[in-house]
């Protein structure tokens, strides 16, 4: 077996086992005392990573928490969302654990109801991080995540919703420090949402 397959499959593994442990813990908590409408959990794998000039594939794997708070207060298939997504990413240089980031990012969703428990969404935010790495394309540091995310949601049961999507990343500094040449990302997410209150 390569390494590749091996660094895939305990991802895999890791993923399935922070899922469950987050499903546990949101069956626990029932009651609605949150200024968020739902909560959830979200982990992207990386599709595609810059190559950067030390000959190394930048591949984060985003641990992301998920908060949403509705803006739309009346009944339409269309809604406007203000999300938090509060993150703690693990980086990979190739097949590597040697750098992180974390950071916040504040994004706009627009989720559209399909039928009745499905729903599509697009949502555009941006945040402020910091990346621990130092590489001659990118100053490392404080860093903004510009992000672009285009998903579906299905209910799974009364309260619990799976959610997929694919998330394109630019993260860079706005020229605040040099180099700055930015790094861009593609990633496949998926997590569990809790919808609160009644």
């Amino acid at each position: 077996m390569t390494v590749n397959k091996r660094i895939t499959i305990k991802t895999m593994h890791i993923v399935a086992l922070i899922l469950v442990l987050f499903c546990l813990q949101l069956k626990a908590q029932d009651k609605h005392t949150s200024f968020f409408a739902e909560k959830g959990f979200k982990i992207g794998l990386c599709a595609f990573s810059v190559m950067l000039p030390e000959g190394n594939n930048y591949r984060p794997l985003l641990l992301m928490g998920n908060l949403g708070h509705e803006l739309t207060k009346k009944e339409k298939k269309g809604k406007w969302w203000i999300m938090f997504e509060p993150q703690f990413n693990p980086v990979f240089l190739d097949d590597k654990l040697k750098e992180a980031e974390f950071g916040i990012n504040l994004a706009f969703r627009y989720k559209y109801q399909l039928t009745e428990g499905f729903y599509i969404y697009s949502q555009l935010g941006s945040g402020p991080h910091f990346i621990t790495i130092a590489t001659t394309r990118q100053a490392h540091g404080f860093i903004f995540s510009d992000n672009l995310a285009l998903g579906i949601s299905k209910f799974i049961n009364n309260s619990l919703m799976l959610n997929t999507e694919i998330r394109i990343r630019h993260i860079s500094n706005a020229n605040f420090m040099k180099p700055n040449r930015g790094m861009n990302n593609i990633f496949l997410a998926i997590g569990i949402t809790k919808k609160l209150g009644k």
